[in-house]
């Protein structure tokens, strides 16, 4: 039988489940893979080691669980709290913020067993944080290490001026037609920044006149508040308070205005002032700042007055830039977990999807224009959605399943795939705990499931790239996730629950950039540090790796046998530049080889093979290792490519990119798969597999 050779020219679909290896009728599984361990798919179909987790710091106190939240001002100004028990602390670029020689911190209401349920949305310099069990708060950074935490009065900014004094200056008492009338005043301030209108005053003291003879005036003065610049007059009328003017001064004539009792002066409200009506979670939309769900009304949705985001005011008749309130109705109490500003306003119950509209794409929400339709009936997790691009991606209330959102216009609805499909052994009897989206540089979904491990997806909507694959670090328990734009790339944080020396350890950790351009720069060790400066030997510093057996890329030579003792190690050779850390281990394993129906030989599916020879097409790739079956370094099954050419013998390798031909042991097996690894902390980027095959009968 000649030998054939097969083609997989990506890995766009990622790591498939077992209950789709016998699928090759899919279009995926010719760009899928049976294993997919601690590497990433770029959205073009390569697949690279995932870069080395760069240790920052331990946790406040390990005992306690703690919660990663980003705080982005804008590219420049970007930061990671770390909110634990009663507390949070800042970090940015990588680095504690100190006060003095300690950490800052600021003291919070919330317990570590409540953290992890905290919802958020900012703008520029304020975050409003959201829990069912706690008052909303408003966190404002003042700078690095200045910040404050409040709790939301939701009353408008503007004080209101107190009760003004009515006069009669041009008083018709005794004048022929006269008929005695009273009149009442109140009167509103705007604020000169702002433009929020406070609370009406008091009413003023009543005046008698009849201001429907000639010259009859009524005269409302009033004292100056602070930051007002213009003040709003309101005149009783058959019990209600009508608009009738507006001044900067501090005085008004009425010479017998109509008052317009459609524009009246707006009623205090707080929805939010009691245990049991905390809100669960918030966006903005419209210019408003919305929240929903709370624990005695679970189905229940809150937004503020127009461009007033913690004036929950409203006027009667109701005004368009009034506040807007309105509950969910539908065959099921469920609660609203998550809202978001997509088309509309998006509610994600724990039963259902909705979009909230003023009923055409022209109008916007107002009270008198509420427009609630359904867009299915899947049911929504209490983490809070991704949005990539305008696609929005929830986790179902259920099922370990993600979900991709979109409007599609052919439907007029929302519509959406199951993103899990493919992949369903990765989340089979797990839910999602954490997950954060990282658009730069590859378009990755970081999540971390309940069970604490940790899985990414690739994801481009536009391209049909959705690829799983699953990461571990030496044992780890992975906790949490969060995104920040730090320079040119969005960075996953996490917290990680490792077991150093014996004791439970909680530590933050930065996933490192995986661009370089020199070997001595990559950096592919978990829980590492990096040293540079004169050349040395023994290398300290390393108290939080204490007992543990690590790995170093020092000056490009990967030196391994190390083990931290007493917070050092002492390396076989002084060395300038050392990343040090736990090591790591990456593999790919491609899926039963299919040919079709090559040269009338149908399926080769069931048959025996032999892959005599595997082509892989790399970039940037050094020191990698393959086999028809799994091993871990012994020469028996897999097979180390042997790349020194140029280099100098005291040079570090250096990375290739191009064709790598390589004989791997000899062995038959049913599905001619191939293992590609990585053991040592160097780069590999596989672009394409081709294997060579012999088959049997």
């Amino acid at each position: 039988m000649p030998e054939l050779r097969a083609y997989q020219p990506s890995f766009t679909a990622g790591a498939l489940a077992p209950s789709l290896w016998a699928r090759v009728d899919l279009a995926k599984y010719n760009t899928g893979l049976k294993t997919a361990l601690n590497v990433f798919i770029h959205p073009h179909g390569g697949a690279s080691n995932r870069p080395g987790l760069e240790f920052i710091r331990e946790v406040k106190n390990s005992a306690n669980f703690a919660r990663l939240i980003p705080f982005q001002f804008n590219t420049e100004q970007s930061y990671e709290l770390e909110f634990g028990h009663n507390y949070f602390r800042v970090f940015r670029d990588g680095g504690v913020i100190l006060s003095g020689a300690v950490p800052y911190e600021v003291v919070t209401p919330y317990a570590h067993n409540h953290v992890a349920d905290l919802v958020f949305i900012q703008e520029a310099d304020v975050m409003y944080i959201c829990h069912p069990e706690y008052p909303v708060r408003k966190l404002a950074r003042l700078a690095d290490n200045n910040w404050t935490l409040t709790v939301v009065t939701f009353a408008p900014s503007q004080a209101a001026p107190g009760a003004p004094v009515a006069s009669t200056p041009g008083s018709t008492v005794g004048q022929p037609g006269y008929t005695a009338t009273t009149y009442t005043y109140r009167v509103a301030a705007i604020s000169g920044e702002t433009g929020e209108e406070s609370l009406p005053s008091p009413p003023s003291n009543t005046v008698t006149n009849d201001l429907t003879i000639d010259g009859g005036i009524n005269r409302i003065t009033w004292t100056a508040v602070a930051g007002a610049g213009r003040y709003i007059i309101y005149k009783l009328d058959n019990g209600i308070y009508g608009y009738i003017g507006g001044t900067s001064g501090l005085s008004f004539d009425d010479q017998n205005i109509v008052p317009d009792l459609a524009d009246t002066p707006q009623s205090a409200r707080n929805p939010f002032n009691s245990t049991g009506n905390y809100p669960r979670c918030a966006t903005f939309i419209e210019q408003r700042l919305a929240f929903a769900s709370t624990n005695n009304d679970p189905q229940a949705v809150w937004m503020s007055q127009s461009a007033n985001y913690e004036n929950f005011g409203y006027s009667s008749p109701s005004k368009a830039s009034d506040a807007v309130t309105f509950r969910i109705k539908a065959r099921q109490v469920n609660e609203i977990r998550s809202m978001l500003a997509v088309k509309g306003l998006m509610l994600l119950s724990s039963g259902a999807e909705w979009i909230v509209s003023g009923g055409s794409q022209s109008d916007a929400i107002t009270p008198s224009s509420i427009k609630i339709d359904n867009q299915g009936y899947r049911g929504a997790a209490t983490v809070q959605p991704v949005v990539v691009g305008n696609t929005v991606l929830f986790a179902q209330d259920r099922g370990g399943v993600i979900r991709d959102f979109s409007y599609e216009f052919a439907q007029d609805s929302f519509t959406g795939k199951d993103l899990t499909v493919l992949a369903r052994h990765l989340f089979e009897n797990k839910s999602i705990k954490a997950w954060a989206y990282a658009q730069a540089p590859y378009s990755i979904v970081w999540v971390i499931l309940d069970d604490g491990s940790l899985v990414s997806m690739t994801y481009m909507k536009e391209h049909d790239v959705w690829g799983w694959t699953h990461h571990e670090s030496a044992g780890a328990i992975f906790e949490d996730v969060s995104v920040i734009a730090e320079g040119q790339e969005d960075v996953p944080y996490f917290i990680v629950r490792r077991t150093i020396n014996g004791q439970t350890k909680r530590y933050i950790e930065r996933l490192h950039s995986r661009w370089f351009e020199a070997i001595e720069d990559a950096f592919f060790v978990d829980c590492g540090l990096t040293y540079e400066g004169p050349p040395i030997a023994t290398l300290t510093g390393l108290g939080h790796l204490e007992g543990q057996a690590v790995v170093a890329l020092a000056d490009g030579n990967v030196m391994r046998s190390l083990t931290v003792t007493g917070g050092a190690v002492t390396l076989q050779n002084p060395a300038s530049k050392i990343h040090i850390g736990l090591p790591m281990v990456a593999a790919l394993q491609t899926l039963d080889l299919d040919l079709g129906n090559v040269a009338g030989l149908g399926t080769i599916q069931g048959r025996k093979k032999s892959v005599s020879g595997f082509t892989m097409r790399v970039e940037n790739t050094r020191g990698i290792f393959i086999g028809p079956r799994d091993g871990d370094r012994d020469d028996r099954h897999l097979v180390e490519y042997k790349q020194r050419s140029t280099e100098n013998w005291n040079a570090a390798i250096q990375m290739f990119t191009g064709d790598i031909q390589m004989t791997s042991q000899w062995d038959w097996t049913d599905g001619g798969n191939m293992w590609i690894k990585q053991f040592d902390p160097l780069p590999m980027t596989i672009l394409a597999a081709m294997p060579d095959i012999t088959l049997g009968g």
